[in-house]
């Protein structure tokens, strides 16, 4: 039995979401095929309450035809873009660790970039300041990682030229990654 997430409660509602993933307009005979169910007019009744996620046209009298809504399809593009462009900035901090400190980035300092990318990329923000808590308590409490080993990869990361600290190394109020990576 395939799991459910918790936006969807039932199977079908899933089934339909991937259908309608395609882009493509669709019939209210073709999801009834799709997602298994004898007759077309259940469709309108179970997708009714998404009506802010999909747009729905009447054709005819009896015709409806069901599509995902561009709000919709531009926001999932705004989030495929920006993970790629992470993507793309941890490929070259690996080439830029391997060209510097001869090995590879680990999976904390991995993470700890894509902290501070997804912030810059989110916010506009060059600059992380731990304005409550530290910046080490910050990302280890929100990335679930040790506090040390945050600490270390900062520091590694920093050796590599890879992240800016200010003021400096010892006590680091703000984290930023270098212009070479976001270049």
């Amino acid at each position: 039995m395939e799991t459910i997430t918790p936006l969807f409660r039932s199977e079908k509602t899933l089934a339909t979401f991937e259908l309608l993933a395609d882009l493509r307009p669709h019939t209210a005979a073709e999801i009834a095929a799709y997602i298994g169910i004898d007759d077309s007019r259940e469709v309108y009744p179970r997708l009714k309450r998404w009506t802010s996620l999909i747009e729905i046209r009447k054709i005819g009298i009896r015709k409806n035809i069901y599509r995902l809504k561009d709000r919709v399809v531009e926001a999932v593009k705004r989030g495929l873009k920006i993970s790629t462009k992470t993507e793309k900035v941890l490929k070259k901090a690996e080439r830029v660790m391997r060209k510097t400190m001869g090995r590879e980035l680990t999976d904390e300092e991995k993470v700890v970039l894509e902290f501070l990318i997804n912030y810059y990329k989110e916010t506009g923000k060059k600059w992380y300041e731990g304005k409550v808590e530290p910046v080490v308590q910050t990302i280890a409490r929100v990335k679930g990682l040790d506090p040390s080993d945050v600490v270390s990869a900062i520091l590694s990361l920093y050796q590599a030229g890879l992240i800016a600290l200010w003021p400096d190394a010892d006590r680091p109020k703000k984290v930023a990654v270098t212009k070479t990576l976001l270049a």
